[in-house]
Protein backbone atom coordinates (compact mmCIF):
# COMPACT_ATOMS: atom_id res chain seq x y z
CA UNK A 1 0.00 0.00 0.00
CA UNK A 2 1.79 3.07 -1.16
CA UNK A 3 2.14 5.92 1.17
CA UNK A 4 1.38 9.30 0.05
CA UNK A 5 1.74 13.13 2.03
CA UNK A 6 -0.77 15.39 0.28
CA UNK A 7 0.57 18.85 0.87
CA UNK A 8 -1.34 22.32 -0.30
CA UNK A 9 -2.25 25.74 0.22
CA UNK A 10 -5.70 27.64 1.24
CA UNK A 11 -6.45 31.34 1.98
CA UNK A 12 -8.52 34.33 1.25
CA UNK A 13 -6.59 35.80 -1.19
CA UNK A 14 -5.52 32.11 -3.25
CA UNK A 15 -8.64 30.54 -2.31
CA UNK A 16 -9.85 27.05 -2.48
CA UNK A 17 -8.89 25.48 -5.75
CA UNK A 18 -5.62 23.76 -4.56
CA UNK A 19 -7.92 21.85 -1.80
CA UNK A 20 -10.66 20.81 -3.86
CA UNK A 21 -8.19 19.18 -6.14
CA UNK A 22 -6.09 17.28 -3.75
CA UNK A 23 -9.83 16.24 -2.05
CA UNK A 24 -10.46 14.67 -5.57
CA UNK A 25 -7.48 12.85 -6.03
CA UNK A 26 -6.78 11.82 -2.49
CA UNK A 27 -10.61 10.52 -2.24
CA UNK A 28 -9.87 8.52 -5.82
CA UNK A 29 -5.94 7.25 -4.08
CA UNK A 30 -8.03 6.08 -1.22
CA UNK A 31 -10.48 3.82 -3.39
CA UNK A 32 -7.17 2.68 -5.03
CA UNK A 33 -6.00 1.79 -1.61
CA UNK A 34 -3.44 4.21 -0.90
CA UNK A 35 -3.19 5.50 2.76
CA UNK A 36 -2.86 8.99 2.75
CA UNK A 37 -2.12 11.77 5.01
CA UNK A 38 -3.01 15.52 4.69
CA UNK A 39 -1.16 18.40 5.95
CA UNK A 40 -2.68 21.87 4.70
CA UNK A 41 -2.03 25.52 6.15
CA UNK A 42 -4.43 26.64 9.08
CA UNK A 43 -7.14 27.79 7.30
CA UNK A 44 -10.87 26.53 8.55
CA UNK A 45 -12.76 26.71 5.32
CA UNK A 46 -9.26 23.87 4.25
CA UNK A 47 -9.48 22.09 7.29
CA UNK A 48 -13.28 22.07 7.13
CA UNK A 49 -13.36 20.40 3.75
CA UNK A 50 -10.88 17.46 4.30
CA UNK A 51 -12.34 16.75 7.24
CA UNK A 52 -15.93 16.59 5.84
CA UNK A 53 -14.44 14.75 3.05
CA UNK A 54 -13.13 11.61 5.59
CA UNK A 55 -9.48 13.17 5.74
CA UNK A 56 -7.64 14.01 9.04
CA UNK A 57 -5.65 16.66 7.99
CA UNK A 58 -2.86 18.41 9.98
CA UNK A 59 -2.00 22.27 9.79
CA UNK A 60 1.40 23.16 9.17
CA UNK A 61 3.24 26.34 8.93
CA UNK A 62 3.28 27.88 5.27
CA UNK A 63 6.39 27.93 5.15
CA UNK A 64 7.30 24.48 6.40
CA UNK A 65 7.49 21.08 4.37
CA UNK A 66 6.46 18.38 6.41
CA UNK A 67 6.12 17.83 10.00
CA UNK A 68 5.47 14.96 12.06
CA UNK A 69 7.14 12.55 13.94
CA UNK A 70 10.94 12.16 13.06
CA UNK A 71 11.67 9.41 10.90
CA UNK A 72 8.39 9.49 9.24
CA UNK A 73 8.65 8.70 5.85
CA UNK A 74 6.09 8.57 2.59
CA UNK A 75 6.47 7.03 -0.98
CA UNK A 76 5.54 9.78 -2.52
CA UNK A 77 4.81 13.39 -1.46
CA UNK A 78 2.44 15.55 -3.62
CA UNK A 79 2.61 19.18 -3.72
CA UNK A 80 -0.09 22.33 -4.45
CA UNK A 81 0.96 25.17 -3.28
CA UNK A 82 2.38 26.85 -6.80
CA UNK A 83 5.69 28.84 -5.61
CA UNK A 84 8.25 26.17 -3.98
CA UNK A 85 11.98 26.38 -3.66
CA UNK A 86 14.41 24.44 -3.55
CA UNK A 87 15.60 24.03 -0.25
CA UNK A 88 11.49 23.13 0.48
CA UNK A 89 12.03 20.72 -2.31
CA UNK A 90 14.99 19.37 -1.27
CA UNK A 91 13.67 18.86 2.53
CA UNK A 92 10.86 17.03 1.13
CA UNK A 93 13.00 14.23 -0.29
CA UNK A 94 14.16 13.47 2.69
CA UNK A 95 11.02 12.43 3.63
CA UNK A 96 9.78 11.23 0.88
CA UNK A 97 11.19 8.94 -1.91
CA UNK A 98 9.37 10.82 -5.10
CA UNK A 99 8.28 14.48 -4.97
CA UNK A 100 5.28 15.39 -7.12
CA UNK A 101 3.98 18.73 -7.88
CA UNK A 102 0.96 20.69 -9.48
CA UNK A 103 1.30 24.19 -11.84
CA UNK A 104 4.23 24.97 -9.58
CA UNK A 105 5.44 28.44 -10.72
CA UNK A 106 8.50 28.73 -8.03
CA UNK A 107 12.28 27.52 -8.69
CA UNK A 108 11.52 23.84 -6.21
CA UNK A 109 10.06 23.32 -9.71
CA UNK A 110 12.79 22.44 -11.41
CA UNK A 111 13.82 19.53 -8.62
CA UNK A 112 10.78 17.70 -8.29
CA UNK A 113 10.13 14.11 -9.68
CA UNK A 114 7.37 15.18 -11.68
CA UNK A 115 5.24 17.96 -12.70
CA UNK A 116 1.72 18.49 -13.45
CA UNK A 117 0.34 21.66 -15.49
CA UNK A 118 -3.24 21.69 -16.92
CA UNK A 119 -2.14 25.07 -18.02
CA UNK A 120 0.82 24.26 -20.08
CA UNK A 121 0.86 23.29 -23.47
CA UNK A 122 3.12 19.94 -23.47
CA UNK A 123 6.05 21.73 -25.77
CA UNK A 124 6.35 23.74 -22.85
CA UNK A 125 8.26 20.66 -21.07
CA UNK A 126 11.35 21.87 -22.98
CA UNK A 127 11.73 24.61 -20.45
CA UNK A 128 12.24 21.95 -17.59
CA UNK A 129 15.53 19.86 -16.81
CA UNK A 130 15.34 16.82 -18.40
CA UNK A 131 15.12 14.74 -14.91
CA UNK A 132 11.57 16.18 -14.48
CA UNK A 133 9.09 14.16 -15.77
CA UNK A 134 5.69 16.70 -16.84
CA UNK A 135 2.09 15.97 -17.73
CA UNK A 136 1.17 19.54 -19.41
CA UNK A 137 -1.99 20.15 -20.84
CA UNK A 138 -5.95 19.84 -20.46
CA UNK A 139 -6.03 16.26 -20.64
CA UNK A 140 -4.09 16.20 -17.13
CA UNK A 141 -6.89 18.47 -15.64
CA UNK A 142 -8.06 17.22 -12.11
CA UNK A 143 -11.92 16.66 -11.93
CA UNK A 144 -14.17 14.92 -9.67
CA UNK A 145 -14.78 11.99 -11.76
CA UNK A 146 -19.11 12.85 -12.28
CA UNK A 147 -16.93 15.06 -14.54
CA UNK A 148 -16.11 12.23 -17.04
CA UNK A 149 -20.12 10.83 -17.01
CA UNK A 150 -21.85 14.53 -17.50
CA UNK A 151 -19.06 14.99 -20.37
CA UNK A 152 -20.72 12.59 -22.64
CA UNK A 153 -24.27 13.84 -22.07
CA UNK A 154 -26.07 15.85 -24.61
CA UNK A 155 -26.32 19.61 -24.63
CA UNK A 156 -29.62 21.46 -25.46
CA UNK A 157 -29.59 25.28 -25.19
CA UNK A 158 -32.39 27.65 -26.25
CA UNK A 159 -33.04 30.26 -28.84
CA UNK A 160 -31.56 33.34 -26.16
CA UNK A 161 -29.86 32.64 -23.17
CA UNK A 162 -31.96 31.22 -20.31
CA UNK A 163 -30.01 30.45 -17.09
CA UNK A 164 -26.49 31.50 -16.22
CA UNK A 165 -24.61 30.65 -12.88
CA UNK A 166 -22.20 32.49 -11.27
CA UNK A 167 -19.66 31.56 -9.46
CA UNK A 168 -16.75 33.43 -8.23
CA UNK A 169 -14.95 31.12 -5.82
CA UNK A 170 -15.52 30.01 -2.35
CA UNK A 171 -13.49 33.01 -1.08
CA UNK A 172 -14.31 35.92 -3.60
CA UNK A 173 -11.51 37.66 -3.11
CA UNK A 174 -12.33 40.42 -4.93
CA UNK A 175 -16.00 40.72 -3.84
CA UNK A 176 -17.86 40.60 -7.37
CA UNK A 177 -20.69 38.06 -6.43
CA UNK A 178 -22.95 40.64 -5.93
CA UNK A 179 -22.44 43.94 -8.09
CA UNK A 180 -22.03 41.08 -11.16
CA UNK A 181 -25.35 39.60 -9.71
CA UNK A 182 -26.62 43.04 -9.79
CA UNK A 183 -25.65 43.77 -13.30
CA UNK A 184 -27.12 41.04 -14.72
CA UNK A 185 -30.44 41.53 -12.96
CA UNK A 186 -30.15 44.96 -14.31
CA UNK A 187 -29.59 44.21 -17.62
CA UNK A 188 -31.47 41.49 -18.57
CA UNK A 189 -34.50 41.09 -15.91
CA UNK A 190 -36.55 37.56 -15.95
CA UNK A 191 -32.96 35.97 -16.59
CA UNK A 192 -32.81 32.59 -14.33
CA UNK A 193 -29.75 33.23 -12.39
CA UNK A 194 -28.05 31.05 -9.47
CA UNK A 195 -25.40 31.81 -7.22
CA UNK A 196 -23.13 29.88 -5.65
CA UNK A 197 -21.86 32.36 -2.90
CA UNK A 198 -19.68 32.07 0.33
CA UNK A 199 -18.37 35.25 0.21
CA UNK A 200 -18.96 37.96 3.34
CA UNK A 201 -21.84 39.85 0.79
CA UNK A 202 -24.10 36.74 1.43
CA UNK A 203 -26.41 38.93 3.52
CA UNK A 204 -26.78 41.18 0.56
CA UNK A 205 -27.64 38.75 -1.43
CA UNK A 206 -30.34 37.28 -0.20
CA UNK A 207 -32.08 40.33 0.70
CA UNK A 208 -31.51 40.69 -3.21
CA UNK A 209 -33.06 37.27 -3.50
CA UNK A 210 -35.65 38.15 -1.64
CA UNK A 211 -36.57 40.69 -4.30
CA UNK A 212 -35.82 38.71 -7.47
CA UNK A 213 -37.88 36.09 -8.35
CA UNK A 214 -35.78 34.72 -11.33
CA UNK A 215 -32.62 34.60 -8.68
CA UNK A 216 -32.00 31.31 -6.68
CA UNK A 217 -28.92 31.60 -3.99
CA UNK A 218 -26.96 28.51 -3.17
CA UNK A 219 -24.04 27.55 -0.53
CA UNK A 220 -21.90 24.73 -0.95
CA UNK A 221 -22.97 22.47 -3.79
CA UNK A 222 -22.12 18.23 -3.67
CA UNK A 223 -22.67 18.17 -7.41
CA UNK A 224 -21.22 20.63 -9.01
CA UNK A 225 -21.13 18.55 -12.49
CA UNK A 226 -24.98 18.56 -12.88
CA UNK A 227 -24.84 22.35 -11.43
CA UNK A 228 -22.78 23.59 -14.29
CA UNK A 229 -24.54 21.37 -16.90
CA UNK A 230 -28.03 22.33 -16.21
CA UNK A 231 -27.08 25.96 -16.98
CA UNK A 232 -26.05 27.52 -20.93
CA UNK A 233 -23.44 30.07 -19.21
CA UNK A 234 -21.58 30.32 -16.46
CA UNK A 235 -20.00 33.59 -15.22
CA UNK A 236 -16.61 32.34 -12.84
CA UNK A 237 -13.10 32.91 -12.47
CA UNK A 238 -10.05 31.60 -14.32
CA UNK A 239 -9.38 28.86 -11.83
CA UNK A 240 -11.06 25.13 -11.65
CA UNK A 241 -14.50 25.91 -12.11
CA UNK A 242 -13.64 27.06 -15.96
CA UNK A 243 -12.26 23.69 -16.34
CA UNK A 244 -14.74 22.17 -14.86
CA UNK A 245 -17.36 24.33 -17.48
CA UNK A 246 -15.57 23.31 -20.20
CA UNK A 247 -15.47 19.26 -19.35
CA UNK A 248 -19.41 19.70 -19.51
CA UNK A 249 -19.97 22.19 -22.24
CA UNK A 250 -21.01 25.20 -20.17
CA UNK A 251 -20.02 28.17 -21.80
CA UNK A 252 -17.71 30.62 -19.54
CA UNK A 253 -17.60 33.89 -19.39
CA UNK A 254 -14.07 34.52 -17.02
CA UNK A 255 -13.04 37.49 -14.59
CA UNK A 256 -9.76 36.65 -13.48
CA UNK A 257 -9.48 36.80 -9.89
CA UNK A 258 -5.77 37.09 -10.14
CA UNK A 259 -3.31 37.62 -12.62
CA UNK A 260 -1.68 34.21 -13.29
CA UNK A 261 -5.70 33.04 -14.40
CA UNK A 262 -5.07 35.55 -17.19
CA UNK A 263 -3.00 33.27 -19.26
CA UNK A 264 -5.40 30.08 -18.98
CA UNK A 265 -8.30 32.40 -20.01
CA UNK A 266 -6.71 33.82 -22.96
CA UNK A 267 -5.90 30.52 -24.33
CA UNK A 268 -9.28 29.10 -23.48
CA UNK A 269 -10.91 32.16 -25.51
CA UNK A 270 -8.64 31.46 -28.46
CA UNK A 271 -10.13 28.36 -28.49
CA UNK A 272 -12.97 29.44 -28.90
CA UNK A 273 -14.70 28.04 -25.66
CA UNK A 274 -14.79 31.04 -23.17
CA UNK A 275 -14.82 34.83 -23.24
CA UNK A 276 -12.13 36.14 -21.47
CA UNK A 277 -13.65 39.67 -19.60
CA UNK A 278 -10.46 40.58 -18.10
CA UNK A 279 -8.92 40.97 -14.50
CA UNK A 280 -11.55 41.49 -11.72
CA UNK A 281 -12.62 45.13 -11.15
CA UNK A 282 -11.46 46.27 -14.94
CA UNK A 283 -13.29 43.56 -15.93
CA UNK A 284 -15.16 44.76 -19.69
CA UNK A 285 -18.83 44.93 -18.83
CA UNK A 286 -19.36 45.75 -22.13
CA UNK A 287 -18.96 41.85 -23.83
CA UNK A 288 -20.88 40.57 -20.96
CA UNK A 289 -23.66 42.55 -22.11
CA UNK A 290 -23.15 41.26 -25.29
CA UNK A 291 -22.81 37.85 -23.88
CA UNK A 292 -26.15 37.77 -22.31
CA UNK A 293 -27.97 38.44 -25.62
CA UNK A 294 -26.03 35.19 -26.68
CA UNK A 295 -28.74 32.42 -28.39
CA UNK A 296 -27.89 28.66 -29.43
CA UNK A 297 -25.88 30.00 -32.51
CA UNK A 298 -23.07 31.38 -30.13
CA UNK A 299 -23.78 28.84 -27.19
CA UNK A 300 -23.69 25.54 -29.19
CA UNK A 301 -20.07 25.93 -30.77
CA UNK A 302 -18.79 27.16 -27.46
CA UNK A 303 -20.17 24.12 -25.80
CA UNK A 304 -18.43 21.78 -28.57
CA UNK A 305 -15.39 23.33 -28.30
CA UNK A 306 -15.07 23.07 -24.72
CA UNK A 307 -15.73 19.39 -24.41
CA UNK A 308 -13.27 19.17 -27.54
CA UNK A 309 -10.25 20.67 -24.73
CA UNK A 310 -11.52 18.63 -21.20
CA UNK A 311 -13.04 14.87 -21.60
CA UNK A 312 -12.97 14.68 -17.54
CA UNK A 313 -11.27 11.58 -17.40
CA UNK A 314 -7.80 13.88 -15.98
CA UNK A 315 -8.29 12.70 -12.69
CA UNK A 316 -7.50 8.87 -13.92
CA UNK A 317 -4.87 9.97 -16.21
CA UNK A 318 -2.93 11.70 -12.92
CA UNK A 319 -3.32 9.12 -10.41
CA UNK A 320 -2.00 6.12 -12.87
CA UNK A 321 1.20 8.25 -13.29
CA UNK A 322 1.29 8.82 -9.85
CA UNK A 323 1.19 4.81 -9.12
CA UNK A 324 3.76 4.11 -11.92
CA UNK A 325 6.20 7.36 -9.91
CA UNK A 326 6.23 5.23 -6.89
CA UNK A 327 6.50 1.78 -8.77
CA UNK A 328 9.71 3.50 -10.97
CA UNK A 329 8.07 3.54 -14.21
Amino acid sequence: MPRVAIRCKASVSGGMGHVHRQVRLGNLLREQGWEVSVYVTDFSPAIELFTRSGFNPHTVDPESALPGEAGETFDLAILDIQDTTEPFVQSLKKRARRVAGFEDLGAGRNHLDLLIDCNLESGESDNTPSGVKTLFGPDYSVLHPEFAEFHDRPRRFSSSLESVLITMGATDPQGLTLPLTEFMLREKPGLQLTILSGSPDHTQLEELASRSPSMKLMGHVTHMARTLWEHEAVVCAGGVTLHEALAVGTPALVINQVEHQQSKARFVERSGAAINLGLAQDYDAAKLREALQWGKSELEPMSRKGKELIDGRGIFRVAKALSNLCAGR
